[in-house]
């Protein structure tokens, strides 16, 4: 009689999961179905257009299966964000924003920054609100002037970024802002995760009076990987003995 009962059971609990598998399928179909057949989704060829395909996968990302069988648990984040910034930012403090870094501290930081690209939350990261406002350079494999160094002292790099303007300013101060290099430029969206950056002038103070102030007509590429509401990373070409992509990491 319990073996009976037991398969009885088994059964039944096939049965079920059977159902709902069939029916998420009807679920997915015929929503795909329905948009498919409208007409922005199809040429005059019937050929199903670029924006219908659009349409087909943003319908199958916004599924969400645990609203409609609450036991369907979503699955959590396999790293902990917070507590891989933490350790970013610990392992690069006091390295003069990496420029003192040492060979086993940058394999750290390049090992903790992958396992942090890997839950990056922001899909289009050039158009994301969030990459606005006032980010302090926290760590580069960069060791010239985009790591804040001029001669032999390192100063505190900070990036203002408006979107609505689309301009960026990347600011060098050495002495409590007693000297100041300030870097201008605007840039143009290559895709979701990269900017052509166009660096338009430079400007050096000392003290608030110009000592200098020449345009510039350089361009570099900003390879985005990750960002949040206070943290980023970036890649860009440069450096100061060799050409290399080298990795930016701000925060707010």
């Amino acid at each position: 009689t319990d073996v009976a009962s037991t398969t009885t059971r088994q059964s039944h609990t096939m049965i079920r999961l059977g159902l709902l598998a069939y029916t998420c399928t009807l679920l997915v179909c015929s929503s795909s179905s329905l948009i498919a057949s409208h007409p922005l989704c199809t040429n005059v060829n019937g050929v199903r257009s670029r924006l219908g395909r659009k349409i087909l996968r943003a319908n199958a990302e916004s599924l969400d299966l645990s609203s409609l069988f609450p036991f369907i648990k979503p699955a959590k984040p396999s790293a902990n964000v917070e507590e891989l910034k933490t350790n970013i930012r610990k392992a690069a403090k006091g390295t003069d924003n990496g420029v003192t870094a040492s060979q086993a501290t940058r394999e750290k930081i390049a090992e903790l920054v992958s396992e942090l690209e890997a839950a990056n939350p922001t899909r289009k990261l050039t158009t994301s609100k969030r990459m606005n406002g006032e980010w302090k350079l926290v760590y580069t494999t960069n060791e010239g002037s985009s790591a804040g160094k001029f001669g032999p002292f390192v100063g505190e790099v900070v990036q203002e970024v408006a979107l609505d303007d689309g301009e960026y300013l990347n600011v060098v101060s050495l002495g409590n802002g007693a000297f100041k290099g300030t870097l201008t430029a605007t840039w143009d969206i290559l895709s979701p995760s990269k900017w052509k950056v166009k660096f338009k002038d430079i400007k050096l103070e000392l003290f608030g009076v110009t000592l200098q102030e020449k345009p510039l007509e350089a361009v570099g590429t900003w390879r985005m990987s990750y960002l949040d509401d206070d943290f980023r990373v970036l890649y860009a070409m440069g450096g100061k003995n060799q050409e290399k992509e080298n990795v930016y990491i701000l925060a707010k």
